[in-house]
Formats: C-alpha cells, sequence, structure tokens
C-alpha cells in the first residue's frame, strides 16, 4: 500500500515536470512594461503643472479669519446681555444665544453659555427646564460657521458644550 502511495507521488511529479517543460517558452523579445517616468505621469488635467491655475490675487488676499463687527450687532449684543441680566427669562435665553451665535466667535457663544448656565444654577433662570437650555445650545451651536466650530476655540466651545450638557442631564429641577 505505501508503495503504491510513493509511486502515484513520483509519477505525478514526473508529469508535473513534464507539463513544466513541455510549455511554449516566454518569449525574450517582449519587454515587460513598467509605469511611467515620474515626468511621464498624467493625471485628470495633465495640460496643467502644479499651482499653474492659482492666480496672483488668491496668494495677495487676506485670510478671511478677520471680522469685523458692525456697530449695530455690537448695540444689539449688549441690549441683549442687558435684557437678561435684568431679566432672565426663556425669551432673553434665547435672544441672548442667538445674538452670541450670530457673531460667528466661538468665545463670546461660550460666554453666552457659562452666563445663561450661572443664571440656571442659582435658579433665577427659572421658566427653562434642563432639557430646554440642552436643546437652545445644541441648536445654536450650528448658527456658527463651520470654520467657527472647527477652530481651535470651537474645540474649547465644544469641551464647555459637553460640560454643560453633561451638568444638564443630571439634574432634574427646572
Amino acid at each position: 500500500m505505501v508503495t503504491f502511495l510513493i509511486s502515484s507521488v513520483l509519477v505525478v511529479g514526473l508529469i508535473a515536470i513534464a507539463i513544466y517543460f513541455w510549455q511554449k517558452p516566454a518569449n525574450t523579445s517582449e519587454t515587460i512594461e513598467l509605469p511611467p517616468a515620474p515626468g511621464q505621469v498624467q493625471g485628470l488635467f495633465s495640460d496643467f503643472r502644479v499651482n499653474e491655475l492659482r492666480t496672483e490675487t488668491i496668494s495677495n488676499q487676506l485670510p478671511e479669519t478677520t471680522h469685523k463687527v458692525d456697530s449695530e450687532d455690537f448695540e444689539e449684543a449688549i441690549a441683549a446681555i442687558r435684557t437678561f441680566q435684568q431679566s432672565p427669562d426663556r425669551t432673553s435665553t434665547a435672544k441672548l444665544l442667538h445674538v452670541a451665535a450670530l457673531t460667528d466667535d466661538a468665545k463670546t457663544f461660550g460666554r453666552a453659555i457659562e452666563l445663561v448656565l450661572m443664571s440656571w444654577r442659582d435658579r433665577s433662570l427659572s421658566d427653562v427646564s434642563a432639557k430646554d437650555l440642552q436643546a437652545l445650545f445644541n441648536s445654536e451651536y450650528w448658527v456658527l460657521s463651520s470654520h467657527t466650530r472647527t477652530s481651535g476655540a470651537g474645540f474649547v466651545l465644544k469641551q464647555t458644550l459637553s460640560n454643560a450638557n453633561r451638568e444638564l442631564e443630571g439634574t432634574n429641577h427646572n
């Protein structure tokens, strides 16, 4: 039995070697095609070189991070803060947070959140529930531009919002 097994393996091996040598030899005159040289690489817009489409005016412009506050917006923000400090209620809270979000400044919006939370903690803001404050904070956050939300100050604002949400979730009073 063992002899039959060894001889069958030997025959299969000899057949494999015979097929290998019997194959038609590869044509050695053909060259194997390699990727093109770096200078010959072509992309979707191969007729342009890198930075060729950029104009001089784009590189000379100032970044869009400079945000000027109109005197009208400033007066509206001051009025919203005074109204909230005089009588913190649902309407003045919403107005304060909305005006702070419209300034498109993460620090200003964070300060407004902290001001509202301080009033809520000392219960001078009694007609707004914790769930309402969470919804108001989160909805006004999306009024900020994406550039402001993704900036460094935006990261700090996200931490402030997270802490505020955590504090508001842990409470049961209105």
